[in-house]
């Protein structure tokens, strides 16, 4: 099983804050950082730590939820409405995996390691699958959690990032206004997190930057994917899922989190700066520089009968 980094982990520029309890009932300490060596450190060490048992991938996020389930089960509880969104994503890779040349295109065939890096590309260009996009590079991990996702108006094929500020004058403002648990809980808009994810190397697969490991599978899409699909790339991008559905809480991830980070937005506004890398022009590249972008925004009819799409970052 995963290791989580202890509470009373020393790290100079971190310091332990409170712990986190999951839905599922596993609870990790969340270290607050202030330097880039701190967090250079800690995710160093969380990975050290965690070396036996796998790797430790990254997951940006704008604040903390009670769970890490897919997209495909949000707003999804029933086993019932679960069944549907499964029977939607099985008949969205039916259809690609009868079409000859985008199967060609995309090198897979039907198999079910095939089926793995088919579902995985349809989850990191928005389609909601069984599989959870995380990163291996924290910078990314930064930018994703600095900037909010934004779905705009026609159905939702339209969406970008915004980038978070603080707005320091209001701030001021309800500190003399608010109670000291009412100014926490306003505060907390202030803050970004990296959830730290461990996942399995051991197991029964592991080529082409695909790993069927004992407890998860794991997609290092810049090895399974060709660069012609050039935001998995740009973003350093992993998708990752549990094994098994089995048990109350299927394939939440929360169980393999090892620890939580905590930094403020300006702080790492500044750690980022301005460069065109991190940017979302650099990492959600067009579809005229992104040619598998554009050819899964050709495929409209895999999604028929779905209610799915591809959104489009404008």
């Amino acid at each position: 099983m995963p290791i989580t980094i202890a509470p009373n982990k020393i790290i100079r520029g971190a310091q332990y804050i409170k712990d986190f309890c999951f839905s599922c009932g596993h609870t990790v300490p969340i270290y607050h950082v202030n330097t880039i060596h701190a967090l250079t450190q800690v995710i160093g060490y969380v990975k050290f730590i965690n070396a036996p048992y796998g790797n430790v991938l990254y997951r940006g996020q704008c604040r903390l939820y009670d769970s890490l389930e897919p997209s495909i089960y949000h707003g999804h509880k029933t086993a019932q409405d679960r069944a549907q969104q499964n029977s939607k994503q099985n008949l969205v890779i039916q259809k690609a995996l009868a079409d000859k040349k985008f199967c060609k295109y995309t090198h897979i065939s039907d198999n079910s390691v095939s089926r793995i890096k088919l579902t995985s590309i349809f989850q990191h260009y928005g389609i909601p699958t069984q599989y959870l996009d995380v990163v291996d590079n924290h910078w990314t991990a930064l930018w994703f959690g600095l900037n909010k996702y934004h779905v705009h108006e026609n159905g939702g094929m339209y969406c970008k990032y915004e980038q978070r500020h603080i707005d320091y004058l209001d701030a001021i403002n309800q500190r003399a206004l608010l109670s000291n648990d009412e100014y926490e809980e306003y505060a907390e808009k202030f803050y970004q997190y990296i959830i730290l994810i461990a996942v399995s190397a051991g197991g029964s697969y592991n080529a082409n930057g695909i790993t069927i490991g004992d407890d998860t599978i794991a997609v290092n899409l810049r090895s399974a994917l060709p660069s012609t699909f050039l935001r998995p790339h740009a973003q350093h991008g992993w998708t990752i899922r549990r094994k098994t559905t089995d048990g109350l809480f299927g394939l939440d991830m929360a169980p393999n989190v090892v620890g939580i980070l905590r930094m403020r937005i300006d702080d790492v506004d500044k750690w980022l700066g301005n460069g065109e890398l991190l940017s979302e022009r650099g990492l959600f590249p067009d579809p005229q520089n992104d040619l598998g972008y554009g050819v899964l925004l050709q495929h409209t009819e895999f999604f028929e009968g779905t209610g799915l799409q591809i959104p489009y970052f404008t």
